[in-house]
């Protein structure tokens, strides 16, 4: 310490990251592996933060054509709308792998990050692929939300959670006769895939300009999960203020259409109804110039119970929750097998108060940066922390709304 510098300023310790910034991405799909050192492999998890990443390991533009993959598309898209810097975890695996199949492969990638938050599951299958339809949905993809949602699951089981983006390659031309994503089953049981959103957008001009007749019917998913990394996590990805899918500079998103490579204009009258049944695709709005996402649908019904819970049925929702569950958890860590003083077997008012403020604190960060409206957490006095040992506290947190629609009416007014 020196006296001669009159007064001394040291940099504060910074705490856990709770803010949502520490977000990093993950894609996953069909590749192929290029000899010699250094480069792409299959199964192997690679940290990009930037375009030339992926260029270094030998996937570029050349290296979509040749394979006949959409893997550098992705990437060079993510990082087109999210920005360099963020982190994007890539995992390539056999082009004849499905979604399904890629689950196994899935749970590495996440396990190598811990930091995951969306994960995209892009689908490339091989030349010989043939494209089986069920109720307009691509057999595989429509056989792997319920296994993408048993994945999140998993994840979250194993202090990981996160969201799924599944390409919805390949859907029907028949668009009324879509399955309602809101109202799907697994047998004779209804299902809630609230950790899976189905893309089934994409760029018309860049699929058109693919050869195979594949390629031309892939999904835009890169483009979504950029959208997302773009903004905080309580955002919607379609955001018009921001979240304008169409750069003329760069020829990108030009004219938006659906993953059965049908333009937008050809589609138009189809689009109320898909994005009731919870789809997402690009969309124009009259007097704007550009396309955007209709919305950050998940795979699950809307529901509300009577005491006032909602389900995850965007993927914001989805998000406020995994985001709420990451930070509190790393709030309440220190506080295990620390020795608690209890009165007459209970916990004390004070300590109750104290486990309390740990989560409102979490909170309330969360509301002053815009992150949700509010949140409250209640531990229960009789947790049992001789026998069972387990600290019992319930929180509940209110997101923050979103504007989906504008209604208003107007008048002709004489004064």
């Amino acid at each position: 310490m020196s006296t001669l510098r009159g007064v001394t300023i040291t940099e504060g310790k910074i705490g856990n990251n709770v803010s949502g910034e520490s977000r990093e991405f993950g894609l996953i799909g069909g590749g192929v592996a290029i000899v010699g050192t250094g480069k792409a492999a299959l199964a192997t998890a690679y940290k990009l933060l930037r375009p030339s990443d992926a260029v270094a390991l030998g996937i570029d533009a050349a290296y979509d054509t040749a394979n006949d993959v959409r893997v550098y598309r992705h990437i060079a898209e993510f990082y087109r709308m999210a920005g360099e810097g963020k982190a994007l975890h890539l995992m390539l695996v056999d082009k004849a792998d499905t979604p399904l199949e890629m689950i196994e492969n899935a749970k590495a990638l996440v396990l190598e990050s811990g930091a995951i938050s969306d994960i995209a599951f892009m689908f490339n299958p091989e030349a010989a692929y043939v494209e089986t339809l069920v109720d307009g949905l691509n057999a595989d993809v429509k056989l792997a939300i319920p296994a993408l949602q048993t994945f999140a699951d998993w994840c979250d089981t194993h202090d990981m959670p996160l969201h799924t983006i599944l390409e919805g390659r390949g859907i029907g031309d028949t668009l009324s006769a879509l399955a309602d994503l809101r109202d799907l089953t697994v047998g004779e049981a209804a299902l809630s895939a609230h950790k899976v959103t189905l893309v089934c957008g994409q760029d018309w001009t860049y699929a058109d300009g693919i050869t195979s007749a594949l390629g031309k019917k892939f999904a835009d998913v890169g483009t979504f999960l950029g959208c997302i990394a773009a903004q905080a996590w309580n955002r919607n990805p379609g955001e018009v203020a921001t979240q304008n899918l169409t750069n003329s500079t760069l020829g990108s998103w030009l004219v938006g259409g659906l993953s059965n490579h049908k333009k937008y204009t050809e589609v138009y009258e189809s689009l109320e109804t898909m994005n009731a049944k919870g789809y997402v695709f690009p969309i124009k709005y009259t007097g704007l110039s550009g396309y955007w996402w209709n919305d950050g649908h998940t795979c699950a019904p809307i529901v509300m119970d009577a005491d006032g819970n909602m389900n995850q049925h965007t993927i914001y929702y989805s998000h406020t929750m995994d985001m709420a569950k990451r930070a509190l958890r790393l709030a309440y860590l220190p506080e295990v097998k620390k020795p608690v003083e209890l009165d007459a077997g209970k916990l004390p008012s004070g300590m109750v108060g104290y486990y309390n403020a740990l989560g409102n604190e979490i909170f309330k960060f969360f509301a002053g940066k815009g992150l949700i409206s509010d949140g409250e957490t209640s531990t229960d006095a009789n947790s049992d922390l001789l026998v069972e040992k387990v600290l019992n506290v319930q929180f509940g947190v209110i997101p923050t709304g979103c504007v989906n629609e504008i209604k208003g009416t107007i008048n002709l007014k004489s004064n």
